[in-house]
């Protein structure tokens, strides 16, 4: 997807990274990442900077969510893999601005099967679940079929309070929360009692950001059902993933 990158010609490219069922190691979804390139140099924008530029445009951060499932659509068409889930990272803004989420909902995810409902993940950030607004619309998402996801629980900003203000689907532990595990045993309570907390209210747990085997075994023991991590997967190119 081709913008203008502080005036200069740049792309918008996918990457997607496999989730991973813990019970079976089978392939349970795949997160849809952006990578930004300048297109003379064909350089790499950092992240960082890419995300802050994206973030102070709403109307792009909404196009590039359209096409990003848009396009994985088609590749799971095109490479007859339907029954595995696509995970789209759905921005705050998307969800609080009326116009965007009109948008977004009216034009891509209403037109979707029921089918392609049931293999949406819609995942946001915990930081974001920040007001009534956006409770009120994920759960009228859910209400319509798609999966709801929280991102980076436990990030530093945790409130058990919104498990209770809405039943998310799928809860992605911060990887962060694995940095002293196995070895801090404090640390490795804690973790599986995140696990503990997250699962009583029916959710789904993901581990992110297992690089390691010892961390693998930590995190089944822990009871995730679902693990992310270069030790499974790196993200590469969507069309690669899809090949």
């Amino acid at each position: 997807m081709k913008f203008n990158f502080l005036g200069q010609d740049a792309e918008l490219t996918w990457y997607s990274q496999d989730i991973i069922t813990a019970s079976v190691d089978t392939i349970y979804g795949r997160e849809i990442l952006c990578r930004g390139f300048i297109t003379a140099s064909q350089s790499l924008i950092p992240m960082a900077e890419l995300f802050s530029y994206l973030y102070a445009n709403p109307a792009l951060l909404l196009e590039m969510t359209c096409q990003q499932i848009k396009d994985s659509y088609q590749e799971s068409v095109t490479t007859k893999t339907p029954n595995i889930k696509t995970w789209i990272n759905l921005a705050g803004q998307l969800i609080t601005d009326n116009d965007l989420f009109e948008y977004l909902y009216t034009n891509v995810l209403c037109s979707l099967t029921v089918q392609q409902k049931q293999n949406l993940v819609l995942e946001i950030c915990e930081d974001d679940i920040s007001d009534e607004v956006v409770v009120a619309r994920l759960s009228f998402l859910k209400t319509h079929g798609f999966i709801i996801a929280m991102d980076d629980f436990g990030s530093g900003h945790s409130n058990l309070l919104r498990l209770s203000h809405i039943h998310f689907d799928i809860i992605k532990l911060d990887l962060q929360l694995l940095a002293k595990v196995p070895d801090d045993l404090w640390a490795a309570s804690f973790y599986r009692e995140i696990v503990n907390v997250c699962s009583s209210v029916g959710s789904l747990i993901v581990a992110e950001g297992v690089e390691t085997s010892l961390q693998s075994d930590f995190v089944r023991w822990a009871g995730v059902d679902l693990i992310q991590g270069f030790l499974y997967s790196k993200p590469k190119p969507l069309k690669q993933s899809y090949s």
